[in-house]
């Protein structure tokens, strides 16, 4: 079997499982579903990601629990730190934040999860995937080469579509804090003692930066509202004015 399209496929099925998990998880604790994939279909990459990267490393060290937590642990939490690392680089939010978890690393990694992933490893490579692994040489044996195809094609285009919603996320976060600059720039000024023509400018410009404001707001896509849904408690250290005003608005709690 060819060892790319394996490990892609791993890659898509634990995706799916943590996804799953995901989605279970806060049925139990907010009562009520959240779609809580990044990309548009039901799929959490960071978990297929960190289960092939599982699948590589610790293959030769499974039957070494020590190890095997150790080793898991590591990856696993350089993982989730580069993720959030390079998602606040390029989107200018933090998607999620342990700030408030002891030994703590700026917030992308904590040592209470860190421990979970150790622990987690242990579980996958001895008692999860050996199972998941005769599944996978069925479905190669059964329906061959194509079906990673059509994954590949669906899981490809989900990401640039996905891409490109964030980049314009962003741009909404950049017009719509500048807005919001400009209204209480403009409130600041009405609030001084100005003469009844300059009152009336003012009035009417902060009318027209509503407007404006409503308008960047209904720009807003129904996939980014479920992303910023499914993760409330996102920050943005550049842009919290325009972040807190769409949470506010569309009712989106922490």
């Amino acid at each position: 079997m060819n060892r790319f399209y394996y490990l892609f496929l791993s890659f898509v099925i634990y995706s799916f499982f943590g996804w799953t998990i995901e989605v279970l998880y806060h049925i139990y604790k907010n009562k009520r579903f959240i779609n809580r994939g990044f990309l548009y279909g039901p799929v959490c990459p960071i978990y297929g990601f960190s289960a092939v990267i599982f699948i590589i490393s610790l293959t030769p060290f499974k039957n070494n629990f020590v190890l095997t937590f150790l080793i898991g642990s590591i990856i696993a939490s350089i993982i989730e730190y580069i993720t959030g690392y390079l998602l606040e680089i390029l989107f200018h939010s933090k998607w999620w934040d342990y700030s408030n978890e002891k030994f703590n690393i700026k917030g992308y990694v904590c040592l209470k999860f860190s421990i979970y992933w150790g622990i987690f490893a242990v579980i996958f490579m001895n008692l999860i995937h050996p199972k998941i692994n005769k599944i996978i040489l069925f479905i190669s044996e059964r329906y061959g080469e194509w079906i990673y195809n059509i994954l590949f094609a669906c899981i490809l285009i989900d990401a640039v579509l996905t891409i490109n919603s964030l980049f314009q996320l962003k741009s909404i976060y950049i017009e719509l804090q500048e807005i919001l600059t400009e209204i209480k720039n403009t409130l600041d000024k009405l609030s001084e003692s100005v003469s009844s023509e300059t009152k009336f400018k003012l009035e009417n410009k902060i009318e027209n930066l509503n407007f404006i404001k409503e308008k960047i707001l209904n720009r807003l896509s129904f996939k980014q509202k479920l992303l910023l849904r499914a993760y409330p408690k996102i920050k943005s250290n550049k842009f919290e004015n325009a972040l807190q005003y769409i949470k506010e608005k569309y009712r989106i709690n922490n």
